[in-house]
């Protein structure tokens, strides 16, 4: 179960950068979008900080991705 836990986790971190970079987004840009320090959201992007609720949906809507997709329930 653990194990599982954290293969989502790798997975949605890993996507969150792969689209942050895809679209040409520096973390300081997002995170002044997501009203966040740079700090804050790099920490959630390398896993450190679980990532409240309220700022994935955020991110889901800046790049126009499912939730589903975003924590790696949906290729």
């Amino acid at each position: 179960m653990i194990q599982e836990y954290n293969q989502t986790r790798k997975i949605m971190h890993d996507r969150l950068r792969k689209l942050r970079k895809s679209n040409h987004i520096t973390q300081e840009e997002l995170s002044r979008q997501l009203g966040i320090s740079r700090r804050t959201y790099a920490n959630y992007e390398r896993g450190v900080h679980a990532m409240p609720a309220e700022i994935l949906v955020r991110i889901a809507d800046t790049f126009d991705e499912s939730l589903d997709y975003l924590t790696g329930r949906t290729s």
